[in-house]
């Protein structure tokens, strides 16, 4: 005896209607859980960092993906850090976040000069160029020391950033986490 043939063709089309709304509805819920499991750990752990100033010191980049999870224990040399600005009155307001190259670690050698400033001998910085802006003889940010355990030494891409040439070592405890370039 022949079976008599479905009237549409897929097996999803004979099971009632119910028993299809119940399956859709169950996948539709599973993802979005999963979406709203990846949306919970993105938001924990990253952050978005954005240069609002007129001119750029990471030119040619203005936005930025801060990763919270990496801490200044996985810092090293000449990568991109996000920190909480401290001190930094009247260019920065407490707690604004600040995105720099950590020039030296600790144990690294500093040298400001005039003209210059090195890292392990190394010249990563040209100039003191906000000297005058800061109505400050330059003569106070020459320097010549060793960076302390738990400080970094941040510098900008440009000759007129304020960084650590002007405020010195960066303590670990204003660390956000490490920053990457995005556009």
């Amino acid at each position: 005896m022949q079976r008599p043939r479905a009237r549409f063709g897929t097996r999803a089309a004979r099971l009632p209607i119910r028993r299809r709304s119940r399956r859709f509805l169950w996948l539709w819920s599973v993802l979005l859980l999963v979406l709203l499991a990846i949306a919970f750990y993105g938001s924990a752990r990253y952050r978005l960092g954005i240069d609002t100033q007129a001119r750029v010191s990471l030119a040619p980049y203005r936005v930025f993906l801060v990763d919270t999870w990496q801490g200044p224990e996985e810092i090293t040399q000449g990568d991109l850090v996000a920190f909480r600005a401290q001190g930094l009155a009247p260019w920065f307001r407490d707690g604004r976040l600040l995105i720099k190259h950590a020039a030296g670690v600790p144990g690294d050698w500093v040298t400001v000069d005039p003209e210059h400033t090195w890292v392990n001998g190394m010249r990563m910085a040209d100039g003191l160029a906000l000297a005058e802006t800061l109505k400050q003889d330059p003569a106070i940010f020459l320097r010549h020391e060793r960076v302390p355990v738990e400080h970094f030494w941040m510098l900008g891409e440009t000759a007129d950033s304020f960084d650590s040439r002007y405020w010195g070592f960066l303590p670990q405890s204003q660390v956000v986490g490490k920053a990457y370039a995005l556009f």
